[in-house]
């Protein structure tokens, strides 16, 4: 693509780069300029004009558009491209509108020439409502430049996608301190607050439970609401919670999995709290919920309660150019209305993650080996572009040791990045924080270990073909002459098992107990079986790339 300024006279067969209206004739965005245009626009005195000279690899706006829009759209949405440069991207059903704000960011931020804008997430939206904006600046763009952009949307979950409203049981619990009329009026305005700022979720407000303002009655009080049942348990607490320390929320540490929101980002309601207890909610309503500006604490309440899974890199906090209002599709869009494919749950092959482990310190080798630069990329990035590039999806990169070093490489890769802070008691750590964040859509999830920098997305694709949807146990493991490899998928029957094939696993027996439900796949060549352990086998691996 070759922009420049010309005469009119020389413009011909060229494409506009901007609408405009020339003598009361409208000439559309990448209108090709034909001798009649021509004829016009010197007509209207007008001597030059600003054009686009399309070149081998280019596409037009339109195609570039409908690309990344495909991309960006998940479940329950739909695309239509406008002749003006914009794809409006739509609700496919009534339900409520999901996205991660800094992956959105994140795309501005390196999209160049694409720019998104979406309305505020989790708000209930209807039927082919807008939800987000699509723009493209240029009139056509190299193929190459799209495909850059359609990678780093690739190996994770939806960006855009709205899901349906399901009933969920809920409980109360006050914890009370001076248990007065005073104390009592605070608990009764929240309520009346809470039900008016979610009248369209179908909460059934069904149980309410009370206990004293001490950390272990409160312990004992959210267990057995939990054994009750309530999807999601809200707790109205006495006194504000200022500190890691505080009653609350040791109490919410000593019974529930994961607190994934530990506070609000919001002067008088940073005691909001989130955690998660076998798929069931606790929340921490702020203690001046009744009386502030709430709308942050109803957002990610909002997504707390239809979200599939809760991980902590879930609440960041918020970047997004919001749409102010909600608008039907204009007609004329609607005979171009695209579905997105979403989940395909009629699809031959299931639903794979991709975990790749990448937080160990490496003491074999002498050094973080896979930061080790080779022709330009630490080492790590190898096994990382095959798993994003694969069938796999999403895609979890596991940090570390030198996590700081290692997300520097990252930027420009949309991958879920989690952070193991206990990667010096071993692998298994970084197994189980990558497992746990596999959404429940996924029937397995794949284990890559970072320092096998020649697994090839064909490997992975051919492992993913072999798992058998809908067959319950199973393990995929690869193979090199005989010797069992990595990576291995495990399927979310056998998650509580998961690990990495050991290197020793030709000396012994390895994983007999699965034997029963375990499928060897062959690794045709030895260079993608390497598995980089020692400080010779990175010399050689390094040699080997420069001769090649």
């Amino acid at each position: 693509m070759k922009c420049q300024e010309l005469k009119v006279t020389e413009a011909i067969g060229m494409y506009l780069f901007n609408q405009m209206v020339v003598g009361g004739v409208f000439f559309p965005k990448a209108h090709k300029l034909e001798e009649e245009d021509i004829f016009l626009l010197k007509q209207n005195k007008i001597e030059k004009i600003f054009v686009a000279q399309m070149e081998e690899g280019d596409i037009s706006f339109e195609a570039a558009l409908g690309e990344v829009a495909a991309k960006l759209c998940g479940r329950n949405t739909a695309y239509s491209v406008g002749k003006d440069g914009i794809c409006r991207i739509a609700a496919g059903m009534d339900g409520v509108f999901m996205l991660n704000e800094e992956r959105v960011a994140k795309f501005n931020r390196h999209g160049s020439f694409f720019i998104l804008n979406t309305i505020q997430p989790y708000k209930i939206v209807e039927a082919d409502s807008i939800i987000a904006e699509l723009e493209l600046n240029l009139p056509i763009i190299p193929q190459e430049k799209v495909d850059e952009i359609l990678y780093s949307l690739s190996g994770n979950t939806d960006m855009l996608s709205v899901h349906d409203i399901s009933a969920k049981k809920v409980g109360l619990m006050y914890t009370r301190l001076t248990n007065d009329r005073l104390e009592t009026r605070h608990f009764t305005n929240i309520v009346k607050r809470l039900v008016k700022d979610f009248p369209n979720m179908d909460l059934k407000f069904e149980h309410e439970y009370e206990a004293p303002h001490q950390m272990e009655e409160i312990a004992n009080m959210l267990q057995r609401a939990l054994k009750d049942n309530n999807d999601v348990l809200f707790v109205l607490p006495a006194q504000q919670t200022r500190c890691p320390h505080d009653i609350v929320v040791q109490a919410i540490k000593s019974i529930a999995d994961e607190i994934v929101c530990p506070y609000l980002p919001q002067v008088s309601a940073g005691d909001f709290i989130i955690a998660a207890k076998k798929g069931k909610r606790i929340i921490v309503v702020p203690y001046n919920y009744g009386i502030i500006d709430s709308s942050y604490a109803v957002r990610y309440i909002k997504q707390a309660i239809v979200a599939d899974k809760l991980n902590i890199y879930d609440f960041d906090h918020p970047q997004n150019f919001i749409i102010p209002t909600i608008n039907k599709l204009p007609e004329e869009l609607m005979k171009n209305y695209i579905t997105s494919s979403g989940h395909d749950e009629n699809g031959k092959e299931a639903r794979i993650a991709a975990i790749v482990l990448a937080a160990g310190v490496g003491t074999r080798c002498g050094r973080n080996k896979l930061l080790t630069d080779i022709n330009g990329e630490p080492l790590f990035i190898k096994a990382l572009e095959a798993a994003v590039k694969s069938k796999a999806s999403p895609v979890f990169l596991i940090t570390g040791y030198q996590a700081e070093l290692m997300e520097e490489y990252l930027d420009k890769v949309d991958v879920n990045v989690l952070y193991n802070s206990g990667f010096r008691s071993g692998i298994k750590t970084s197994i189980s924080m990558g497992i746990k964040s596999v959404p429940s859509f996924c029937e397995g999830a794949i284990l890559i270990p970072a320092d096998m920098p020649n697994i090839t997305v064909e490997h992975i694709n051919n492992m993913i073909k072999n798992f058998k949807k809908g067959k319950g146990k199973q393990v995929i493991m690869s193979m090199y002459e005989g010797k069992k490899l990595n990576p291995i998928i495990w399927s979310k029957e056998l998650y509580d098992f998961a690990d990495i094939v050991p290197e020793n696993a030709d000396l012994r027996p390895v994983f007999v107990e699965f034997a029963d439900y375990t499928k060897t796949i062959e690794i045709k060549d030895k260079k993608e079986a390497l598995d980089i352990t020692y400080p010779l086998d990175l010399e050689e691996y390094a040699k080997s790339f420069n001769q090649e």
